[in-house]
């Protein structure tokens, strides 16, 4: 990696080509002020962002935050949901409030 001013405005250049799906050889060629080197690790950086990859290439291990929401058509006891208003067999549907004696 570049050190200086110019290094980092290169790498700034090409994280923008990327974002803008430029190809890196079109922004060097734009952007002849800064070494090829910059602009490509500039380019590598966005594109490592974009597809949620770590920089050396491999997939982010970090486990997904649990919101507490399941896919559609699970339940939280991985069985079958039902459409609104259907109890699961064997449970009992919640009486409303205006039907409670």
């Amino acid at each position: 990696m570049l050190t200086g001013d110019k290094g980092k405005d290169g790498e700034s250049v090409g994280y923008a080509c990327r974002v803008s799906s430029k190809l890196p050889e079109d922004c060097m060629k734009e952007n002849a002020t800064y070494t090829p080197t910059s602009i490509l690790t500039g380019w590598k950086a966005a594109e490592a962002h974009l597809t949620g990859k770590k920089a050396d290439g491999h997939a982010d291990d970090a486990a997904p935050a649990d919101d507490g929401t399941k896919p559609e058509g699970e339940t939280k006891e991985g069985g079958e949901a039902k459409p609104e208003g259907e109890a699961p067999t064997g449970e009992a549907k919640p009486v409303p409030e205006e039907n409670k004696h």
